[in-house]
C-alpha cells in the first residue's frame, strides 16, 4: 500500500515501520542519495515540471493538491529541447521526456539517482518489451523511471488516406504540402533509414538517407517541433499524414481527430515515456515524490495500440559522428 504524501501531518509519527521526522525543509532539499526513509522526512513547497506531452502536463497539475504544495510550474518542453536546455546549465525539479533524450542527458551526467530501493513505484510494470531496465541505469543506480511505452509511427488522416504499412506514404508525390515530418535531425532521419531498408539506429549508407530526406522536402508541408501543432493541423485536414508519438495514455481532449496509427513494416521506433530527476533539482523530495505518484497517472489505452504485432526498433540514441551528419543533412534542408 502507497503510503501518504504528505509529511506535515505525519511529522513524529509511525507509519509502516517507518519513524517519520519532524523538522522544515528550506527550499533546495539535498540530492536523493541521501534519503533514507519513505516518505520523506519533509516535503518541499514547489514544484517545476517540463514534460513533453500537453495533456499529461495539464493533468499533472493536480499534484498540487495532492502533495499540498504552494506551486507547481508545469512547462511543455520538447523532448529534444529539454535535453539541450538541461546541457545548457538550466535546470527543473522533473523531466518527462522519451527514452533518447532521457539517455543523452544520463550520459551527459545530468541526472541524479533515483531512490530506488524506497520508492513504492519501483521496480515498474510498464512494459518494456525493447528496452531493458538496464537501459535507465548503471549498475545498481536507476535514473530514469519508465512510465508508459511510446512509439514513433506513421500516422494518416482517416477520411483522406487508406492504410499502405510503409513509410512510402511520406514519399508519395499526391501528397504534396500535407506531409508532416519531425523538426529532429535524429529523429527524421531514422525514419528516412527504416524507408530505405537500413538499421535506424546503425545505418550503413547515410548518403541514401540524405538523398531520401532530399526527395521528401517539396512534399512536406511542415517540420514540426511540437506533435500537438501536427495533430491540430490533422484536425484542421491541413495534414493527411506524418510521423507521430503515439502514446499509450487515454487523452480524452483528442477525440474526434480523424488520426489512425498505420506502423509500416519496414519497422517502428520504440521507446519510452520517461521520468527523471535532474542534478540540480532545487525540490528533490517534492520531486521524488512526484515520480512515484506519475508513474500510475495514467488513464488507460488509446485504441489502435498493437505492438506485439509491430516491427519495433528502440529509438537510441546514436552516436556523436552520425548525429553531427544527421544534423548537417538538416541544416542543409533548413529543418531547425
Amino acid at each position: 500500500m502507497r503510503l501518504p504524501t504528505r509529511r506535515r501531518f505525519l511529522a513524529g509519527l509511525g507509519v509502516g515501520g517507518l519513524t517519520i521526522g519532524g523538522g522544515c525543509l528550506a527550499r533546495g532539499s539535498p540530492n536523493l542519495t541521501e534519503l533514507d526513509q519513505w516518505p520523506p522526512p519533509e516535503s518541499d513547497d514547489a514544484l517545476d515540471l517540463w514534460t513533453w506531452q500537453h495533456y499529461w502536463g495539464n493533468q499533472a497539475i493536480a499534484f498540487q493538491h495532492v502533495g499540498d504544495l504552494e506551486e507547481i510550474t508545469r512547462e511543455t518542453v520538447m523532448g529534444r529541447e529539454q535535453f539541450k536546455r538541461l546541457d545548457s546549465g538550466e535546470t527543473t525539479d522533473v523531466l518527462h521526456l522519451p527514452t533518447r533524450q532521457f539517455r543523452r542527458a544520463f550520459e551527459a551526467d545530468l541526472l541524479q539517482p533515483l531512490p530506488t530501493e524506497l520508492l513504492p513505484a519501483w521496480p515498474p510494470d510498464t512494459e518494456l518489451r525493447v528496452e531493458a531496465l538496464s537501459s535507465y541505469g548503471d549498475g545498481d543506480d536507476y535514473y530514469g523511471l519508465p512510465q508508459v511505452p511510446l512509439t514513433f509511427s506513421l500516422a494518416i488522416h482517416t477520411d483522406r488516406l487508406d492504410r499502405t504499412g510503409s513509410w512510402s506514404t511520406l514519399w508519395n508525390d499526391t501528397h504534396e504540402g500535407m506531409i508532416d515530418m519531425p523538426a529532429d535531425p535524429v529523429l527524421a532521419s531514422k525514419v528516412a533509414a527504416l524507408y530505405t531498408g537500413q538499421d535506424p539506429n546503425d545505418p550503413d549508407d547515410v548518403d541514401a538517407i540524405e538523398a531520401a530526406l532530399v526527395e521528401q522536402a517539396p512534399l512536406v508541408g511542415t517540420y514540426w517541433s511540437d506533435w500537438y501543432d501536427c495533430w491540430r493541423r490533422f484536425d484542421r485536414g491541413e495534414t493527411v499524414a506524418a510521423v507521430l508519438p503515439h502514446p499509450r495514455m487515454c487523452l480524452c481532449s483528442q477525440d474526434g481527430t480523424p488520426i489512425v496509427y498505420d506502423p509500416p513494416d519496414e519497422g517502428v521506433l520504440y521507446s519510452q515515456s520517461v521520468l527523471a530527476i535532474p542534478s540540480g533539482a532545487a525540490n528533490s523530495y517534492a520531486a521524488a515524490e512526484f515520480v512515484d505518484w506519475a508513474a500510475d497517472f495514467k488513464t488507460g489505452t488509446e485504441t489502435g495500440w498493437n505492438a506485439d504485432e509491430w516491427n519495433l526498433y528502440p529509438d537510441h540514441p546514436v552516436d556523436s559522428s552520425l548525429r553531427a551528419e544527421f544534423e548537417r543533412i538538416a541544416s542543409d534542408l533548413g529543418i531547425e
